[in-house]
């Protein structure tokens, strides 16, 4: 679930020392063990409740506020805070169905995710052309995760960020890779790709999350009206090793349930450049939030700082 799993854990217990297993690390791995194989309305009212905290104390709710008034200020201040109060509803639902996803079976990933269109991406494989798909914390970015790998005949390439936690970062890459997926620590995304040209043919990356401000490897692109620092690196990879990208755009189909729509972000074969792929790609995204507003993940610091005059 990537950093809105990290900082909800980030939240109930510090970073851990060195690489010894700390009692908070003990405990988590205990718990994701049991609580996993909770059924899976179970973990909905657990995780339900435990969201209804977050919310009742306001957890995050300066980033939640700053950034629906950043991105939605054509909607007033009652709309933003019903839009708020869904976000935590969601996120609820959100770990519950990460944490069943553990266990999910590929029929029940079948009825749950459901594909629109998905010969964009086959069609492009059987071509011989490489696919760069890229979404956002949109929805439910894991069981996309899931359902991509399972789904194409390609071995799906997925770059991750660790979880500083041992046992939650073993416990989600475990579960992230169920049904094949390869991944791939995201410092090493690049040398990787670079190395198996020829057999790297499917890459997925949620491409939304923000730089720290002394990354060197940043550009900056309109996104809601906003100057928004994005990572080079998926425009990198799709115009410099020649992945023709492609955005998930999800949505919800009723709870515990999802649709996947592919979208080209340029025409079949088309060459486009680094800046050309992230802008299309925040345009996608921010057209994909507008629809659904309450299923992205709000509580995180997408705008770290002001754009300094040298970037």
């Amino acid at each position: 679930m990537g950093r809105g799993f990290e900082s909800l854990l980030r939240h109930q217990f510090p970073d851990p020392s060195g690489g010894a297993i700390t009692p908070p690390d003990r405990l988590l791995r205990m718990l994701f063990r049991l609580i996993s194989r909770l059924p899976l309305p179970l973990l909905y009212a657990l995780c339900g409740f435990l969201a209804w905290i977050l919310r009742v104390t306001r957890w995050r709710r300066d980033l939640v506020d700053d950034g629906l008034g950043r991105c939605l200020p054509e909607k007033n201040a009652a709309a933003r805070a019903t839009i708020a109060r869904d976000f935590y509803a969601g996120l609820g639902r959100l770990v519950a169905e990460f944490l069943h996803g553990n266990r999910i079976t590929a029929s029940e990933l079948e009825q749950r995710v459901r594909f629109e269109n998905d010969a964009v991406v086959c069609d492009a494989l059987a071509d011989g052309r490489r696919i760069l798909l890229v979404a956002g914390h949109h929805c439910n970015w894991e069981w996309l995760l899931l359902q991509v790998s399972r789904r194409f005949t390609e071995p799906l390439v997925v770059p991750y960020k660790r979880i500083s936690l041992d046992s939650a970062d073993r416990w989600a890459r475990d579960t992230r890779s169920r049904f094949g997926a390869i991944m791939v620590p995201a410092k090493e995304i690049g040398p990787y790709l670079v190395a198996r040209r020829r057999q790297a043919k499917l890459i997925a990356m949620l491409a939304d999350q923000s730089p720290s401000r002394s990354n060197e490897g940043q550009t900056w692109l309109p996104f809601f009206g906003q100057d928004t620092a994005f990572f080079q690196g998926p425009g990198w990879i799709g115009a410099r090793l020649r992945f023709e990208p492609v955005f998930i755009a999800m949505r919800p189909d009723g709870k515990g349930r999802y649709v996947a729509r592919f979208v080209p972000l340029g025409a079949p074969g088309e060459r486009m450049d680094a800046e050309q792929i992230l802008r299309a790609y925040a345009r996608a995204l921010e057209q994909s939030i507008r629809e659904h507003p309450a299923m992205y993940f709000w509580a995180y610091n997408r705008w770290k700082g002001p754009r300094r005059a040298d970037d």
